[in-house]
């Protein structure tokens, strides 16, 4: 089995038959270590599989092809199993990254970074994407408190640890830097240039920056109640306990319970010890660690190493 590279560049790719070639030229030209190419075909309905099996190079360009359309988020996470390499590099496979970057990334996770992710300052991107991406980004700053300007940019470099303790589904890839931050690794962005489309289409819709708020509410959820769930549950836990005890005021105030407050009032007494019981469990929950890693949501149809 030959020795394993030193860089991994994972780069999820559908229906992009007409630049796979171009990025593979690209990286070959800018990269001197030892690398190995790993493109993962997300369910590409047009020539990108065919493409990509041109490029194949057994140790050098990998190939992955899901059975269907399954998302980023599942296509990285089989490129992170793939990997071999101590660094691994993501980026989009549209052209709108240049791989000529790759080596300002590598730099800054010298200084002791574990995880380096791009900045896109200047997007070549329409407008409504731009602003969408702005707004998410200060929702995801605020929210987190981790000061990064392009949470959700594609172009990022990581060490391998932190990429393979990753375990992400759903759309969960925008997030990536937030989660390895939660987990103790060191975090930073570098400024990288952004270039216009030049074929295919995007396959962004605004619909994707509703989600994006959804699932941000899930990732800030998971991080600050990671270590201690029921501390989630004491808000509503303590506001059940103050209107149980208005009511119980105002039976006493007036003299005699009428049946709607005593209803309430019971009600209420339940809830507060649902929820009690709900924390102690998530408590539980949260205390077991578990040791095999998560199952994949893809099926690989072919595989080309």
């Amino acid at each position: 089995m030959p020795a394993a590279p030193r860089l991994s560049i994972v780069v999820p790719v559908r229906d992009e038959q007409d630049t796979v070639h171009e990025l593979a030229a690209r990286i070959a030209r800018v990269v001197q270590d030892e690398y190995e190419l790993i493109f993962i075909d997300d369910g590409s309905t047009d020539d990108t599989w065919k493409r990509l099996v041109e490029l194949h190079q057994p140790d050098r360009v990998r190939l992955l092809r899901f059975r269907r359309h399954s998302g980023k988020t599942p296509a990285l996470m089989a490129g992170f199993r793939a990997a071999r390499g101590e660094t691994i590099v993501t980026l989009d496979g549209d052209l709108q990254d240049d791989p000529a970057e790759i080596p300002r990334f590598a730099a800054k996770l010298g200084e002791g970074y574990d995880l380096v992710t791009g900045w896109k300052k200047h997007r070549r991107d329409p407008w409504i994407k731009v602003i969408s991406s702005r707004l998410f980004n200060f929702a995801a700053r605020l929210s987190t408190g981790l000061r990064l300007h392009d949470i959700n940019c594609g172009f990022k470099a990581m060490r391998g640890e932190a990429a393979r303790s990753l375990r992400i589904h759903g759309e969960l890839h925008r997030f990536i830097p937030v989660l390895a931050a939660a987990r103790g690794f060191r975090v930073t962005e570098i400024e990288v240039t952004h270039h216009p489309r030049r074929h295919g289409r995007s396959k962004y819709g605004i619909e994707r920056m509703f989600r994006g708020l959804f699932d941000l509410i899930t990732v800030v959820l998971a991080i600050r109640l990671l270590k201690r769930p029921a501390q989630g549950f004491a808000g509503v836990d303590l506001a059940f306990l103050a209107l149980a005890l208005l009511l119980l005021g105002g039976l006493i105030a007036q003299g005699a319970g009428t049946p709607p407050l005593v209803a309430a009032g019971a009600v209420l007494i339940l809830a507060r010890g649902v929820f009690r019981a709900a924390g102690r469990a998530a408590e539980r929950v949260a205390a077991t660690e578990a040791p095999d890693p998560e199952i994949p949501r893809y099926a690989i149809q072919e595989r080309l190493d």
